[in-house]
């Protein structure tokens, strides 16, 4: 988007990148969103467990009611590369550095 300013097609050039680069943010948003859900319902399952009344149940469904609990505590994660987790807050991550890289080009051109 940067080389092509001042070039006669700069107009097409810049229609192209600009939706380029949309797909890609659309992209990453939905992965993003996918893993703020799942790590979301998997913390509510764990809180739903814990509201119920197991203390109140036999010795046996208690006990697999605390180990509901228990392996809630790790929640599910839709990993990067085993990096980073997948969230909104890495989304927004995401979008602040490509912005800052794009200033950067644009500073440098």
């Amino acid at each position: 988007m940067v080389t092509s300013i001042g070039r006669p097609d700069a107009f097409n050039s810049i229609i192209k990148t600009v939706l380029f680069y949309f797909l890609m943010n659309s992209e990453a948003f939905i992965f993003c969103f996918a893993g703020e859900y799942l790590s979301t319902k998997s913390k509510s399952i764990g809180d739903a467990a814990y509201d119920s009344t197991w203390y109140e149940l036999d010795s046996k469904d208690s006990r697999n009611i605390l180990l509901l609990i228990l392996r809630s505590q790790n929640q599910l994660t839709i990993t990067v590369g085993k990096i980073m987790n997948l969230s909104l807050e890495q989304f927004s991550n995401i979008i602040k550095t490509s912005a800052s890289y794009l200033s950067i080009l644009l500073a440098m051109y």
